[in-house]
């Protein structure tokens, strides 16, 4: 005797590992806007799952000097400051 259709689940479940399975999902932005004056301002997100994640990035260029921070959700500071003399 031959076997019957799977339950109706099963095939659910292989039609979304197939349009899932593997695939990147995630729901990511970023924003830059820039000034006059020289200063530079960026901010992304990322969605994955429930949880979000981001940060702000802040360059400011006054004459020779560029100075970048940047402050994540995780609470993370860093700052870098770059002198290019020409």
């Amino acid at each position: 005797m031959g076997k019957g259709p799977g339950l109706y689940t099963d095939i659910g479940k292989k039609a979304r590992d197939l349009l899932y399975k593997d695939h990147n999902s995630d729901q990511k932005f970023s924003i830059t806007t820039h000034s006059p004056a020289g200063v530079a301002i960026t901010s992304t997100g990322t969605k994955k799952g429930d949880s979000l994640f981001g940060d702000v990035s802040l360059q400011l260029k006054q004459k020779n000097i560029t100075t970048d921070l940047k402050v994540s959700t995780d609470s993370t500071v860093s700052g870098q400051e770059k002198n290019s003399k020409s």
